[in-house]
């Protein structure tokens, strides 16, 4: 906690000298985290101000080292080298933390080379993206030769989220293979790899769609939380009721609650309902102390869809 207040310290020093609308420069903050340097940069000025973050290990960074970093303090001057340009840092670190400004230089290789591919014409704040991600053409080529024509606009998404022809032959083993780059987009925001999708085979989930994975994964639909449904007694759910029932947050601990109430046996729908509707047993517990007992479910999700809890409760 002491070295992110430095650092943010740092930035605010930064930004009172030096702000800009320029992407190619701005200011930098960065944390050391298990060998790994977590950076933000931001460009801009007061509200229009844009951050992007990321992290690489130490070694990715030129000029940069592990020593400098733990040190009492000391000024620095270091690069990281991408495919679609260099972005240069200086400025101070000390206690695993520092900050300072940054200036962006793109690639004029890279910009030919993805005009000679059909992509053309992107802004600078998007050449800073894939650098910090480690973009280059040759993912472009490699996702062609799968069979892969991405659009500009899936170019960016392709960028962004990591879609290489790595993963997706990954993908492709685990038994999702010719998957579209939008379910692969998702399934990176959901964190779906080929140990997740095996996972969840395991646990009987044999025959899901790619949309129906990486929908549940979105959500926070995991191995564990389908382990810990079945430990309290809920088993053979369906893809929906595991989605229903996370976006109820229902969880183990709350099942248990219900049943030291009386509702002991409740079904997967009833439990989602209940937790989208919002009959917590908070809620529950509430009317017990207004003289309201046992109140069969179904009448507990009406007072609470009609708003009729809140005449109650005046």
């Amino acid at each position: 906690m002491k070295t992110l207040v430095i650092a943010m310290a740092a930035v605010s020093m930064c930004f009172g000298a030096f702000a800009s609308t320029d992407v190619r420069h701005g200011v930098w903050a960065a944390n050391l985290e298990n060998g790994r340097l977590e950076v933000t940069i931001f460009h801009g000025k007061e509200k229009r101000q844009s951050v992007s973050s990321f992290d690489e290990p130490v070694s990715a960074f030129a000029g940069l080292s592990q020593a400098d970093l733990t040190g009492t303090g000391s000024n620095v001057q270091f690069e990281l080298r991408r495919a679609a340009g260099t972005i240069a840092f200086e400025g101070r670190v000390a206690d695993s933390a520092g900050a300072g400004h940054y200036t962006f230089v793109p690639s004029d290789t890279f910009i030919g080379e993805m005009a000679s591919l059909g992509y053309r014409e992107f802004k600078d704040e998007m050449l800073l993206i894939f650098a910090i991600n480690d973009f280059s053409p040759q993912t472009l080529r490699g996702l062609r030769a799968m069979g892969y024509q991405p659009t500009q606009h899936e170019v960016e998404e392709i960028a962004i989220f990591r879609i290489t022809p790595d993963f997706l032959r990954e993908i492709a083993a685990a038994g999702y293979p010719d998957l579209s780059l939008r379910d692969a987009v998702n399934f990176r925001v959901g964190r779906v790899d080929a140990a997740y999708i095996n996972d969840m085979r395991a646990l009987g989930y044999t025959n899901l769609t790619a949309h129906q994975l990486a929908d549940g994964a979105i959500l926070g639909v995991s191995p564990a939380y389908v382990r810990e449904l079945n430990a309290a007694g809920l088993s053979d759910l369906t893809a929906k009721q595991l989605t229903d029932l996370r976006v109820g947050r229902v969880s183990a601990a709350r099942i248990e609650e219900y049943r030291k109430l009386g509702y002991d046996k409740l079904t997967a729908h009833q439990l989602s309902e209940m937790g989208i509707f919002g009959v917590t047993p908070e809620y529950i517990r509430d009317l017990s102390a207004k003289g309201y007992n046992a109140v069969p479910v179904e009448k507990l999700l009406r007072l609470r869809e009609m708003g009729a809890d809140r005449i109650l409760f005046k």
